[in-house]
């Protein structure tokens, strides 16, 4: 069963009128995702395991939304990522990973500009090293405030997350 985050009553109706509109929004969920070639769509999800791999698990709890997985929500919102207070529904942060194919104003505009003013908590975006300079102009064309951290994918295989 999936991972729901605990919320108010206000909050429940909210997603209660969501899921009535939501079917008619799934068939256009497509213009929201980024849409990945087979390769970065396996890059992502490798970034997401790895991510995992190198949070903080003693104080969180950590649910992640790979591919096109809906296993934990924020509203109508699956951001790659969503780390709460260990045992709690306190949502700290959310991590958005970008492969260098998804570094663009679409994803800027559509994604990025959507999560940062929808949930009200610290907005991560992890994107390949070589494309946070890029990355951080998209959210300030934007307007957004939203905190990075890089990867580096090796030849090895071996990826590399930094957090700032």
């Amino acid at each position: 069963m999936p991972n729901s985050i605990e919320m108010t009553t206000s909050e429940y109706k909210t997603l209660y009128l969501c899921a009535i509109v939501q079917k008619a929004q799934l068939i256009n969920r497509s213009k929201y995702m980024a849409q990945r070639d087979v390769q970065n769509a396996a890059l992502h999800d490798r970034v997401i395991a790895e991510a995992v791999k190198v949070l903080n698990q003693k104080d969180f709890d950590i649910y992640t939304n790979p591919g096109s997985e809906k296993n934990a929500w924020i509203g109508d919102n699956y951001p790659d990522i969503i780390m709460t207070q260990k045992g709690t529904s306190d949502i700290k942060f959310i991590i958005e990973v970008e492969t260098s194919d998804s570094v663009n104003m679409h994803e800027a505009e559509t994604q990025w500009k959507k999560y940062a003013n929808e949930i009200k908590t610290t907005f991560y975006l992890l994107v390949p090293e070589s494309f946070a300079f890029k990355a951080k102009q998209l959210a300030g064309q934007v307007g957004i405030n939203v905190r990075f951290a890089t990867f580096d994918a090796l030849p090895s295989g071996q990826i590399n997350i930094k957090f700032d």
